[in-house]
């Protein structure tokens, strides 16, 4: 194998359902190859019209209040905004709306048969829970992956806690192996996530990312949603350990883990051509 020439870009692209899914998932990762002169393509599959907002108090506990979900929805955009600069990209919104909402009465709001259209909401679109199931959505992920055309695509898991994780996926992967029939070469990971209820064989990981010299730095990109992550500064966030604990299973200080959905196919003559990025993931198969 050899890596690609100099005067080729190398691009990845990322894709979450959430603002900071990507940072959790693979925030070191990008950090790391965005210093080496890869270009980031940082898509989000939803609105982000619902959660809470979460702030510190003085002994670091979390206190969470609720927000109208086009507040909401305006602020973690703004928030992945900041945290995309960080990697020299803007955010791709997709902006299929989420499974439920705060209305404005804070009360907690389901989609359902006969849930009134949120105010964040505009057009007849798909939630993103089906979204990975119809034509357009799935050839506009298509289209985002031909013109971009990465060398790798990173997405979340399909054995995940969250629905939306799993809508963005199935998103992802369709839109994938459409661009494959039509000519794309590039590769399709899944990141790892600890929080499942599927049992210890869906936390298997085939191949990793050496982001020791970048966990700080994940934990700044992880920081920059402050309504989700306020105490992503401390020693005992939860991400930084857990990055820590698959660094240790890897043989490192910290880690991000993968499976391959397909591997990229890049030809050049008679040598596959691959970027850095693929051959550390391949060096580092176990």
């Amino acid at each position: 194998m050899r890596t690609l020439p100099d005067s080729i870009p190398q691009t990845v692209m990322a894709m979450g359902a959430h603002a900071d899914d990507i940072e959790i998932g693979v925030g070191g990762t990008l950090a790391k190859y965005h210093a080496l002169g890869y270009k980031v393509v940082y898509i989000m599959s939803t609105n982000n019209m619902s959660g809470s907002v979460s702030t510190l108090e003085a002994d670091n506990k979390r206190v969470n209040r609720k927000e109208v979900n086009t507040d909401m929805m305006a602020r973690r955009k703004r928030e992945c905004a900041a945290a995309a600069a960080e990697l020299g990209t803007t955010p791709i919104h997709l902006d299929y709306p989420q499974r439920h909402y705060t209305d404005e009465n804070l009360d907690r709001v389901d989609l359902r048969y006969d849930t009134p259209r949120p105010a964040s909401v505009t057009g007849d679109v798909p939630c993103i829970i089906t979204a990975g199931e119809e034509k357009e959505p799935i050839e506009r992920m298509t289209n985002l992956i031909l013109e971009h055309n990465p060398e790798l695509i990173l997405t979340s898991p399909l054995a995940t806690y969250n629905p939306e994780h799993f809508g963005t996926t199935l998103l992802a992967t369709n839109g994938y192996w459409e661009a494959v029939k039509r000519g794309y070469k590039g590769g399709l990971l899944y990141w790892m996530e600890p929080q499942t209820r599927y049992g210890s064989a869906y936390l298997r990981w085939e191949t990793f990312v050496d982001i020791s010299p970048q966990l700080d730095r994940k934990m700044e990109l992880i920081g920059k949603h402050a309504c989700q992550m306020p105490n992503a500064h401390l020693p005992t966030f939860g991400h930084r350990i857990l990055t820590m604990e698959y660094g240790k299973a890897c043989g490192c200080l910290a880690a991000e883990c993968f499976i391959w959905c397909n591997r990229p196919s890049h030809d050049e003559g008679r040598f596959p051509a691959y970027g850095s990025l693929t051959l550390e993931l391949y060096k580092n198969a176990r």
